[in-house]
């Protein structure tokens, strides 16, 4: 049986956005209460979207009404499974398959430059050994091209892409975590490597050509990790470990913007940034653990736990473009794990607290979300498709 895939949209008035403001929501069977709802405000309808598409792990909305997402196809009578990459031209209403070569297996993240320079990430072939595989498209989806990775990479499972500049994914080359940049010549090639302990990427944020935050699993035993971040400010040549709080697990998402120094400047090492994941150690099975928020307003020197009021298990991505973050992932511990999004306290900062939005009528978890801005927020995941308005 197909599992369709959720995408939200979130829209608002320029209203929300004010001091003071208290935005309503209606519609949508499992919608909070208005008062949690922080900036946004909407209802939630239902979205078709393209046949064998079965779950979708990451989506990239360069501007409002351009967004692609990648994730993975069911078999059916005709094929076997496979990549998934859809695009939409209208912010989400309407989804169409577009064309990956034919020896990709499956693709886990994707990052856009512009409306017409996207880049994802993922793996060749469905054995789950190999090699890595990134493919990217310059004339804004109508085709992708499978890119040369340098021999040894078994997987590339982060990417980034500054607005109109270049992009910079993390792969595991040798067995090492490794920053991979495209050259003049065509091929990605590596520049540096993560600390030895850093075992897999799991997202990863550039604000500049320079400073990047890579959250990871380190780890513990065979069955257990632990959550870290990296940081470079060298373009990914070297990386160190930032402290992250006691008791943090697996980290699966990050997001930065770029701090402001005195002189009014824009700088990358005092970047705002904000990590999520769980409390959770167990490397594989049924998360038991509690949803994890890590915010930094000094580019990652020091981190602190926000407290989350939601019933939240596990926070599998997070997006701050529009300012107030939105987080998303699964709303329970157990199965089946109820879709989940999460959005900071209007204006953040050390006192944000971060409260249930909307519950998404599924029973599979969120796993992506992009805002563009506070009118729009699509995020994708499992078991239905829906879309979150004003209109």
């Amino acid at each position: 049986m197909l599992a369709a895939v959720v995408l939200l949209i979130a829209s608002v008035t320029a209203a929300a956005c004010g001091a003071g403001t208290s935005p309503t929501a209606s519609g949508g069977p499992t919608s909070s209460p208005a008062s949690s709802l922080g900036p946004w405000q909407g209802t939630l309808t239902a979205d078709p979207l393209p046949a064998p598409v079965q779950s979708l792990r990451a989506v990239a909305c360069p501007v409002a009404r351009r967004c692609w997402a990648v994730g993975s196809t069911t078999a059916t009578a005709r094929s076997s499974a496979g990549p998934a990459l859809v695009a939409s031209a209208d912010g989400g209403a309407t989804w169409t398959p577009e064309a990956v070569p034919t020896a990709v297996g499956y693709l886990s993240a994707i990052a856009c430059a512009s409306v017409r320079a996207c880049t994802a990430v993922g793996q060749v072939g469905l054995s789950g050994v190999g090699p890595g595989a990134v493919v990217t498209t310059t004339d804004g989806g109508a085709t992708w091209a499978l890119q040369t990775v340098p021999a040894g990479t078994s997987d590339v499972t982060a990417v980034a892409c500054r607005p109109g500049g270049r992009c910079t994914a993390l792969g595991v080359v040798a067995g090492r975590v490794t920053t991979l940049v495209p050259s003049s010549a065509g091929p990605w090639l590596p520049t540096g490597p993560l600390p030895p302990a850093v075992s897999v990427a799991t997202s990863l944020a550039c604000t500049d050509g320079d400073h990047c935050w890579a959250t990871a699993t380190q780890a513990v035993d065979v069955g257990h990790v632990i959550g870290v971040v990296a940081v470079t400010s060298d373009g990914g040549t070297t990386w160190a470990l930032q402290q992250v709080p006691v008791g943090t697990g697996a980290l699966q998402g990050i997001d930065c913007t770029r701090g402001t120094s005195a002189d009014g400047h824009a700088t990358g090492s005092g970047a705002s940034c904000t990590a999520v994941g769980t409390t959770a150690t167990v490397l594989a099975g049924t998360r038991t653990g509690q949803a994890v928020v890590l915010t930094s307003a000094d580019g990652g020197r020091s981190w602190t736990s926000d407290p989350v009021t939601a019933t939240a298990a596990d926070l599998l991505a997070v997006s701050c473009a529009a300012g107030p973050c939105a987080a998303v992932g699964t709303a329970v511990a157990s199965a089946p794990k109820a879709g989940l999004v999460v959005l900071a306290a209007s204006g953040g900062g050390p006192a944000a607290v971060w409260r249930s939005a909307t519950v998404a009528p599924v029973a599979l978890p969120l796993t992506g979300v992009d805002c563009v801005s506070l009118s729009a927020c699509v995020v994708v995941g499992e078991s239905v498709s829906a879309r979150l308005s004003s209109g």
